[in-house]
């Protein structure tokens, strides 16, 4: 199995306040533990976002909110 290189910054204190403040909002919205397996899963899902280069906290909260993929029937 060949190495992936994915150059990407380093998370720093800033990046993690913000994404922390945006998981402890969905937490207190859905009324889940932030220590839950579900909470756990969305972090991994919101850095991924960060990651990939959503840095907009309003998008990032739709994105785990999964606001993008609804499909309307209209």
């Amino acid at each position: 199995m060949g190495t992936i290189f994915w150059p990407k910054d380093p998370l720093d204190g800033n990046d993690m306040r913000l994404l922390t403040s945006i998981l402890r909002r969905w937490c207190e919205r859905y009324q889940v533990e932030l220590t839950a397996e579900e909470s756990s899963r969305k972090a991994k899902e919101l850095v991924e976002w960060y990651e990939f280069g959503v840095k907009d906290p309003v998008e990032l909260e739709e994105l785990i909110d999964s606001q993008h993929w609804r499909v309307s029937t209209v």
